[in-house]
């Protein structure tokens, strides 16, 4: 089995946890949702997204588990690749309003990827009024986090309105599935190589005898910084249960420059500010529906990014977390800022991210079957996080699908581990999009919460003293309504096509 040139031929043992996390009630996507101006066609969509995978060799590739578990699931080209089966066309019945794409967006988002092909699929969808056009996407988070799934939309979508000729690629034959025998095999080798780089990197470490304890340091702060959530269980809540399968969505969107402006103005970050609105929101929420908040404290998982800059883009995951508490329950929103802002800091001062993924690395230095035995362990209840709260810089500037603008996104983030609501957040242009994804069990009033972001964000900026923006979102922006979520702030260096200059985007954590 060959290498592709510039990718892991294994997963990593972070990528082989979200492989083995899924269940049919929980799948492991990561996607978005993207309305354009105007009526884009079928054929000529296909044609150019065949030609875009090109760009993205994995795109052609699927997953084969190794007998026994001896080694993590690798990666093989898929012989009976199949454009057709990966990206499909729906249309809207009228009249083609937003709830009848939510809805349709949930359905998709809902369905696993089935494992014996590429593990993508995208959906045009027809019939958008206003003329309009929407695409549905989704990847398993296997293969992506929040900022490798950026990249993989900047290689679909263009910066001008004038998409460049692009001609196909040649590609070579791609060989026969492995048998059983060769997996094996190959495993066996594999392995044998990965004890040869544990002895090198035992060498290595003979000549910095430090470095096992700098590293056990980083955890042992990481843990302590948590200690007050590790230590006494996450109180329930409405939406933590057994989960039965994400069906139900929400959309929101925020101007990004007043967040910014408020972040600016109150001395803290673009993901604080966010995160503050979330808390008020959520406050309110709660107390709506007959829940005590009082000195609440609602456990947020936050995604951080730990590439190295010699990392960049690439695909697969590469995330540690930050665990937060949200004030739900103080009514001041400065007073939620600067408790969240202050947080924030000591978890950062603490290099709780940081340790977390040396932790990480620790036991997904163990051997295969150990590292699926922990993926399929996360059926357990979990008394540590109420949600996880994802929120990916994307491009500030409009992009375009073949000429068309799109102009308006929502990422969607999956469920896991017995929390049956996520958020997810992704700057787009002018605007933060919020995607809520809630398990059909869930509380079905989730468009209620999306309302409240809106009305609990106004109350934010006014307390800061920050002017409202001029003009005023649209009225169909400024409505809650059903849809789609995905991933959190990061800074991500990318190169825009058609020769636009390579950018950093604002670093919001």
């Amino acid at each position: 089995m060959k290498k592709t040139a510039g990718l892991p031929k294994r997963l990593s043992s972070q990528d082989a946890a979200f492989w083995h996390f899924e269940r049919d009630t929980m799948p492991m996507n990561v996607g978005s949702t993207g309305i354009y101006d105007g009526a884009v066609h079928f054929r000529n969509f296909l044609e150019h997204v065949e030609r875009r995978i090109d760009l993205v060799p994995r795109y052609r590739q699927r997953l084969m588990d190794v007998p026994f578990d001896l080694a993590l699931p690798v990666w093989v080209d898929d012989p009976r690749f199949d454009i057709h089966a990966h990206v499909t066309r729906a249309r809207l019945a009228p009249p083609g309003d937003m709830e009848q794409l939510q809805q349709m967006a949930a359905e998709f988002f809902a369905e696993p990827l089935p494992r014996d092909r590429p593990l993508w699929e995208m959906r045009l969808v027809e019939g958008l009024n206003g003329g309009r056009t929407a695409h549905l996407a989704k990847v398993h988070h296997c293969m992506v986090d929040g900022v490798s799934g950026v990249s993989l939309l900047a290689a679909l979508l263009d910066v001008g309105p004038r998409a460049p000729a692009g001609r196909r690629r040649p590609r070579e034959t791609p060989a026969p599935l492995p048998t059983a025998a060769e997996l094996v095999a190959d495993a066996i080798l594999d392995n044998l190589d990965e004890q040869l780089d544990r002895s090198d990197a035992l060498l290595t470490a003979l000549f910095d005898p430090l470095a096992p304890l700098r590293a056990t340091q980083a955890i042992v702060r990481a843990l302590g910084a948590a200690g007050k959530y590790l230590l006494v269980p996450a109180p329930p809540m409405p939406w933590i249960m057994k989960l039965n399968g994400p069906t139900r969505l929400a959309w929101q969107s925020l101007p990004f420059h007043e967040v910014r402006a408020v972040a600016k103005q109150l001395g803290g970050t673009i993901n604080e500010t966010v995160l503050t609105a979330l808390s008020i929101a959520l406050g309110r929420y709660l107390h709506q529906g007959g829940t005590a908040t009082g000195d609440l404290l609602l456990r947020a998982a936050l995604p951080v990014n730990v590439r190295g800059d010699a990392e960049g883009g690439g695909l697969g995951n590469r995330v540690s977390f930050m665990l937060v508490g949200l004030p739900v329950g103080e009514g001041d929103p400065l007073k939620q800022f600067a408790a969240i802002h202050e947080e924030s800091s000591a978890l950062k001062d603490a290099g709780q991210a940081a340790g977390l993924d040396e932790l990480m690395r620790v036991i997904g230095a163990g051997p295969a079957p150990m590292t699926a035995a922990l993926g399929r362990w996360l059926t357990s209840p979990n008394t540590l996080s109420h949600m996880v709260c994802t929120n990916v810089p994307g491009p500030l500037v409009p992009l375009y699908l073949m000429g068309h603008r799109m102009t308006e996104h929502y990422p969607w983030l999956p469920l896991g581990w017995r929390m049956g609501m996520s958020v997810a957040v992704m700057s787009y242009d002018t605007l933060l999009g919020f995607g809520f994804s809630v398990d059909r069990q869930a509380p079905d009033d989730v468009e209620r919460l999306a309302g409240l972001l809106r009305d609990a964000f106004d109350d934010l900026r006014d307390a800061a003293g920050v002017p409202a923006a001029e003009p005023a979102l649209p009225p169909e922006l400024r409505r809650a309504t059903p849809a789609a979520p995905a991933a959190r702030p990061l800074a991500v260096a990318r190169t825009m096509r058609n020769g636009a200059p390579r950018r950093r985007e604002p670093t919001p954590a």
